[in-house]
């Protein structure tokens, strides 16, 4: 779990690259955002990753499945596993995938791509794991989507394979600490 102070670079970095996996391997893709005229929207490397068929909602709770409009969108995913990201891991996170569990998803809480203006969001992470929320990282994702040490010529990598997107990607051991 990443706390704001001092990581926004490593935390953009995991976001931007997260979205670039989820643009190359059309991975369905949706946010919420609260407040977005007050809180924003994206950092401008994620707005650029963005995947073109990727869903952008605007919610009015802090538990995004508490809007019909969302869980219907999450159900039109037509996914049983979600990969979990985002703010506020102790507000937002947090009441949403407790919310995913409850509706019959598995999730896929990256540690690493989650974060909160709180400084100690562990017992909020260790509820949602209690609760059945899977640990990961988004360096594990990748690696459990790529499943082979070669380069397979996996179709929905597109645009060059995986070769080509783990270029873009970059090595995730260089990328800045997290933590």
């Amino acid at each position: 779990m990443v706390n704001m102070a001092g990581r926004r670079e490593a935390l953009e970095l995991r976001l931007e690259r997260l979205l670039i996996l989820a643009g190359a391997l059309e991975l369905p893709t949706l946010a919420t955002f609260e407040r977005p005229d007050v809180n924003g929207w994206l950092p401008a490397a994620c707005e650029k990753a963005w995947p073109q068929s990727g869903l952008r909602l605007e919610k009015r709770s802090f538990d995004c499945c508490r809007d019909e409009q969302i869980r219907a969108a999450i159900a039109g995913l037509d996914r049983e596993q979600l990969l979990v990201a985002g703010s506020e891991t102790d507000v937002c996170v947090l009441q949403s995938t407790l919310s995913l569990l409850e509706l019959g998803y598995q999730v896929f809480l990256l540690d690493d791509c989650v974060f909160s203006s709180e400084p100690h969001p562990e017992t909020a992470l260790r509820r949602m794991e209690a609760a059945g929320a899977v640990p990961a990282t988004l360096k594990t994702a990748i690696y459990e989507l790529k499943r082979e040490v070669c380069e397979p010529a996996d179709p929905a990598a597109g645009r060059g394979g995986w070769e080509a997107l783990m270029h873009r990607l970059g090595d995730p051991e260089a990328w800045p600490s997290w933590r």
